[in-house]
């Protein structure tokens, strides 16, 4: 992905060479695989996903598998949820993906959409999101990682000295990106997604297939600004979430000094230890206890 992504940007940007080295740094861009309380007690733990379990029995999720199994002719205790799913992500990546309406696309009305869409924004939840806080805390090895580049440049500006690194792409998934957005505090209801609670979430925040779509990307843009009226004010920042700007919680501005952002953010760069967060409890204690 790194080098089709390099290749994207074309022979007008020069970086010396026709091809530069990809440097696959999985500890930071795959940092859940790494983190062992997170493999533990989510990934691995049935538990964890009690929520995303109990929706696929609830009425909802009920109601959409009865006009599958009429609309195919089939008992009801031959289809499942997951069955039902598998149909409709059928439709959904050839829709995505070759701008074609799959057959299984007729078995499902837009309500129907909707309840298949908060049963998959229920796992992302539970899973890579606000249902537990090591979702998002695992992601702070890469938060802090991407403020050492963005300090590296201001501190070379600074000293006007080139940018050493005047652009820097890092390639992951969704997987990578969503507990990142948690850690930032972006796309945060009220009221946690339950089972229980599908009616309530008609117009919530958390959706993942906006939040994290095919081809999602999260871009920090850093300005040196010469006409300003307080030093502070030199370098500004932009955040721009699948090339939309994101307004900064602080402010609820598109464009926040660099200062006011590492000082909103002062905790996380400078509490949050990925080792420790990570690490598993020695006493013995349930997995729901320790989440």
């Amino acid at each position: 992905s790194g080098a089709a992504f390099r290749r994207g940007l074309g022979p007008t940007l020069d970086f010396g060479g026709d091809e530069v080295e990809v440097q696959v740094n999985d500890s930071l861009m795959r940092f859940f695989d790494h983190c062992a309380k997170f493999v533990a007690l989510v990934e691995e733990n049935d538990a964890a996903m009690c929520q995303v379990n109990a929706f696929k029995e609830g009425p909802e999720m009920k109601k959409v598998l009865e006009k599958v199994a009429s609309a195919l002719c089939l008992p009801m205790e031959e289809l499942n949820a997951d069955l039902v799913q598998v149909a409709f992500l059928t439709c959904s990546y050839e829709l995505a993906i070759k701008n074609v309406t799959s057959p299984w696309c007729s078995l499902f009305s837009e309500e129907d959409a909707k309840v298949l869409e908060y049963l998959n924004d229920l796992k992302q939840y539970w899973k890579r999101g606000y249902g537990y806080d090591i979702n998002s805390r695992s992601s702070c090895v890469l938060f802090q990682d991407i403020f050492q580049h963005l300090d590296k440049a201001v501190e070379e500006s600074k000293s006007s000295k080139p940018i050493s690194s005047p652009l820097i792409v890092q390639v992951g998934h969704a997987e990578t990106l969503q507990p990142l957005l948690a850690l930032m505090g972006y796309f945060k209801d009220d009221e946690p997604l339950l089972a229980t609670n599908y009616a309530r979430h008609a117009q919530r925040k958390f959706r993942s297939g906006r939040i994290v779509p095919y081809a999602a990307n999260l871009v920090f843009v850093l300005y040196h600004c010469d006409h300003v009226n307080a030093s502070q004010e030199e370098y500004q920042v932009q955040l721009l979430l699948n090339e939309k700007l994101l307004s900064f919680h602080h402010s609820n501005e598109t464009t926040s000094t660099y200062t006011d952002l590492k000082d909103y953010y002062k905790d996380i760069l400078e509490n949050c230890h990925f080792k420790e967060e990570c690490e598993l409890p020695k006493v013995n204690v349930t997995a729901v206890d320790e989440l």
